[in-house]
């Protein structure tokens, strides 16, 4: 584990667009997971820049989104597909083959999980994954005492997720299940990135990284992970022991 303090958000993302681009540019076929949310949003906003500017090149990368709200689908505003494809897929000139989303309104739910395991084995696994972390520490909707040998599956969200969730709906909606990526494909990606900002993550920032690993929060079980870079910004960082 490797922890990447910075003086403020848009540094912290610059260099996680950076840490991004070295992949991607070392290995141009590779597998992206990337999260949804607010916290990647100005990362995203380097890559399309990056991009524009031709610095990196995403024409042999595939994306497999990491997470998807349970009866949502990909056209509702606020869903994680209709946010990564407004911030980042649609401005790359991907092909459809290129990216593999959760379908959140799929009549079988077990058959969707099979259907995007088969898409990352097919794809030789992750080679990078950049994650947002939760008030509770969950990794996409891998919600606390979740199982960690899981791959793709199904989960009943906790109250903080859901109340968090409901800031990206201009409606009302009822969100109780997530569909993730499970923590075995976290674990076997080449490459983790997670990233926090702001003093409302100071402490789960604290938790993660200065105790013991639990599966009560889940991003603590990277911590002994090499592959794993966290990027953070002060306040995100503020309680760190010095």
């Amino acid at each position: 584990m490797k922890i990447n303090i910075y003086e403020n958000y848009e540094l912290m993302s610059k260099k996680a667009s950076e840490y991004i681009i070295d992949t991607v540019n070392k290995k141009p076929e590779s597998l992206l997971c990337l999260a949804g949310g607010d916290t990647p949003l100005k990362t995203y906003e380097y890559l399309v820049e990056a991009y524009n500017n031709n610095e990196v090149n995403f024409s042999k990368c595939k994306f497999v989104g990491l997470d998807e709200w349970v009866g949502l689908s990909k056209e509702v505003k606020g869903s994680c597909f209709e946010m990564l494809n407004k911030h980042l897929y649609s401005k790359l000139n991907l092909k459809e083959n290129q990216v593999c989303f959760f379908d959140g309104i799929a009549t079988n739910l077990e058959d969707e999980c099979k259907r995007v395991d088969k898409f990352i084995f097919d794809n030789n696994n992750i080679d990078l994954v950049l994650l947002g972390v939760g008030m509770n520490g969950h990794l996409g909707f891998n919600e606390p005492n979740i199982d960690p040998n899981l791959y793709c599956t199904v989960v009943k969200l906790q109250e903080v997720t859901t109340k968090v969730g409901v800031k990206y709906f201009n409606e009302n909606i009822e969100l109780k299940k997530g569909i993730t990526i499970g923590m075995k494909h976290i674990f076997k990606s080449n490459k983790k990135i997670i990233i926090a900002n702001g003093e409302k993550k100071a402490d789960i920032i604290k938790k993660i990284v200065e105790n013991k690993k639990t599966i009560d929060i889940p991003a603590s079980l990277l911590i002994d992970e090499k592959s794993l870079n966290i990027f953070l910004d002060n306040g995100a960082a503020s309680k760190l022991k010095k």
